[in-house]
């Protein structure tokens, strides 16, 4: 393919000026540059604005000012094109993107979006649309087609047949061209995978394996060589043309990306400047005053006008004002002449939007300020709606609040430039507004799955990603072997019955229960890695957040079986303990279910693993604290005595305490040799009297003890039997789970508050 420089964006310039000179071309040039809206029809936005609170330091004192990251914009995008969301670093590109693809809150968001002239519920929005974000969130191991695959099972009804929906797999990476790197791991920093350029338009395939009808992309090009960037724009024209509407960020694209543009939105500080072919570009620039200069970019050009205008005393108002009316400026006289305090920024009753303050400077400007004739502007305020008899016109302050289930009140004005020898006036249509909101597309439901069907594909999906990332299993399988075959060699002798063995079994027995909980931390940074991908699939219902929730407990349980049972296993057998080795795997098992739960949670809430680590290391602390080791429940202030009974620590260990000890088993020794230890004062159990005629050797001056003698100096009263601590330990675990299940069904939404 030839290639363009950047003169080829001013040959055209000089063609377009001197066909619209010599008369010719200027109906084309006038139709490619205003891009008139038609009701009714695509995507449809209007006066979206969204501000935020910012603390800024004035005069050394604190104050709160409201910033409007989108500040009134209307515009339309159809189907079969792409729209590119331009403008320099700050412009509101991101926002302006989330704000039509609602992931704005509602009640923040000023103005409306409508589909073919209707309005769209949240809901509606979400089954209708992707949106691809700027980082690539995938699996590290699975392979393209792969990740495909699960893409397509998810977000394909299972009326489509396994055969069909890899027939459509293959179709879409042989369209993406990724066919040479279809069976190769998606990679990751560690981790040999795919390219940069195949890696994001893999991001884009799993997005558009359903064919939705509006796709967002937020800056597809971003990182890639000017080869790579090309080739995603170009598959993302096809998709376009496949009957899609297409909104993207992208950021100074190179002149063969313009191109394959339809439509370009040029942002600045939130406001619009221009919305348009981009091959009008240089007509509009030149309209102006300021045509492209021979050899230079024309969208690079306005970006330089624009950081020009806003460095300067002027403010970006001229630029505003020549779009919204067609006003133009006065460059010789208004260079010097224009206030010091930009429009946007003079007093008023409330913080003023662009539709605002467009009647004041324009009027201000006739007034004589930049030396033209005095005459009154032609403008309407585009939130003015049309007054009918008996109606009271509604105020233009922010009267209308973003709704998606409620129309705008009354019929809006639709603003549209008209060209006339590269000049620009203002035109008007009104149309009426359909009052039906769509809910939900036909034939389509919420999700395209049942809830096991997602369920399965997820576990499946799951254990494939444990299974080709062993150190995920195995690491904790190594550690807990490890150390069970190191406390062994430590903890010799438990199964004698000297006092001198009591003290070293509710030693051990506090460290294998210490051992287990801190084996699960390394969920931590694994879940909020996940996160990500969870929150990009669930924005636009891939699946369930419960389907989630349940398949990754499915596919954990039988490896949290067999790192319980190696622990048990092996301490079992060597240390020759009085336990029960099916209750302490059991109890074990359940721990591990346990902590896991909660360590998933906490990873739920944390902003960063770095937090998340810190929140279990020191909850886990307070845990083992209070679980009835080092503080005896009877030694717990009452106002901390709540943390006993919430702790997870406390029912495992009291559980293998009762496998151990439980019954009649006799131990022997001197008095000194329980002290110091845990069992601090001995209290004689009721049984202890009943069972003095067991068989118990005792030398000399010995004193005896049964094993349930050791429980309730414990303060452990439940001693008959240890299902009472599972059950409450599984029970604490479900909790969790259900907490981790509320925070990624209402809490884990990629918007904007």
């Amino acid at each position: 393919m030839a290639r363009h420089t950047r003169g080829d964006s001013n040959r055209r310039l000089e063609t377009l000026l001197d066909l619209d000179k010599s008369g010719q071309g200027n109906k084309n040039i006038t139709r490619q540059a205003t891009q008139k809206l038609i009701p009714g029809h695509g995507l449809e936005f209007k006066n979206l604005s969204y501000s935020v609170l910012k603390k800024q330091k004035k005069d050394g004192v604190w104050i709160t000012k409201e910033t409007y990251l989108l500040n009134d914009i209307s515009g339309q995008a159809m189907r079969g094109e792409i729209m590119a969301i331009m403008g320099p670093s700050g412009a509101g590109k991101s926002t302006f993107l989330d704000a039509i693809a609602d992931r704005i809150a509602q009640g923040s968001l000023e103005g409306y979006v409508r589909m073919d002239g209707k309005a769209v519920t949240a809901s509606y929005m979400k089954m209708i649309s992707s949106y691809v974000m700027q980082d690539d969130q995938l699996f590290p191991m699975l392979t393209v087609f792969e990740t495909f695959m699960f893409a397509a099972e998810v977000r394909l009804p299972p009326s489509i047949s396994t055969a069909e929906k890899k027939k459509r797999v293959i179709e879409l990476v042989n369209q993406l061209g990724l066919t040479s790197a279809m069976h190769t791991n998606i990679g990751n920093e560690g981790t040999r995978g795919v390219s940069g350029g195949e890696k994001r338009r893999v991001s884009i395939g799993v997005d558009i394996i359903h064919k939705p009808s509006l796709l967002f992309l937020d800056e597809p090009t971003s990182g890639l060589d000017l080869t790579s960037a090309y080739s995603v724009v170009e598959k993302v024209k096809d998709i376009a043309r496949g009957g899609s509407i297409v909104l993207m960020t992208i950021h100074q694209p190179y002149f063969r990306i313009q191109m394959l543009l339809d439509r370009i939105t040029v942002l600045a500080r939130g406001r619009l400047v221009y919305m348009g072919s981009p091959t009008a570009l240089p007509v509009y620039l030149a309209g102006f005053q300021r045509p492209v200069p021979e050899g230079e970019n024309s969208i690079e050009y306005l970006l330089d006008v624009i950081k020009e205008y806003d460095e300067s005393t002027v403010g970006l108002d001229p630029l505003i004002l020549y779009q919204r009316d067609g006003i133009k400026p006065d460059q010789r006289k208004t260079k010097n002449r224009m206030p010091q305090t930009p429009l946007s920024m003079q007093s008023g009753a409330y913080p003023r939007l662009a539709s605002h303050f467009y009647k004041d400077f324009s009027v201000w400007i006739y007034q004589g300020v930049t030396g033209t004739p005095r005459r009154p502007p032609t403008w309407t305020p585009a939130r003015t709606p049309r007054q009918t008899p008996g109606k009271t016109p509604m105020s233009s302050s922010r009267s209308h609040i973003y709704n998606r289930h409620a129309p705008p009140p009354k019929p809006p004005v639709v603003f549209t430039p008209a060209s006339d020898s590269l000049s620009y006036t203002t035109s008007y249509q009104e149309f009426d507004i359909e009052e039906e909101v769509l809910d939900e597309p036909e034939h389509r439901h919420k999700f395209a799955n049942p809830w096991l069907r997602e369920v399965a594909v997820l576990s499946w999906r799951t254990a494939l990603n444990v299974i080709r990332t062993p150190e995920l299993f195995l690491s904790r399988e190594i550690v807990l072997t490890v150390m069970a075959l190191v406390l062994s060699s430590l903890f010799k002798n438990l199964h004698k019955t000297e006092f001198l063995s009591i003290n070293r079994l509710l030693n051990f027995y506090i460290f294998a229960i210490c051992l287990v909980f801190s084996s699960s931390n390394d969920a931590v940074p694994t879940f909020i890695q996940e996160r990500f991908i969870f929150i990009r699939e669930t924005s636009h219902n891939a699946y369930r957040a419960s389907s989630y929730v349940i398949s990754s407990l499915i596919v954990y349980l039988p490896f949290f079986a067999i790192q319980g049972f190696t622990f048990a296993a092996i301490t079992k057998y060597i240390l020759r303990l009085h336990a029960n080795i099916i209750s302490f795997w059991l109890i074990l098992y359940a721990s591990l279910i346990t902590t896991n739960a909660y360590v998933m949670l906490v990873s739920a809430v944390v902003p960063s693993y770095i937090t998340g680590y810190a929140v279990v290391i020191a909850t886990t602390a307070l845990f083992f604290l209070t679980c009835g080791f080092f503080l005896k429940p009877s030694q717990i202030p009452m106002y901390w005595k709540w943390l006993h009974y919430i702790s997870a620590i406390k029912y495992p260990f009291e559980a293998l305490l009762i496998n151990e000890f439980k019954g009649t088993r006799c131990y022997h020794g001197y008095d000194q040799e329980l002290s110091p230890g845990p069992l601090g004062e001995i209290k004689i159990s009721k049984l202890h009297y009943i069972t003095q005629g067991i068989n118990c050797t005792v030398h000399n001056d010995e004193h005896m003890l049964i094993g349930e003698d050791i429980l309730f100096t414990m303060d452990i009263d439940h001693i008959e039997s240890i299902w009472i601590d599972i059950g409450i330990l599984l029970a604490w675990g479900v909790l969790y789970r259900l907490f981790f299940y509320v925070v990624l069904r209402f809490y884990s939404k990629n918007v904007r508050k």
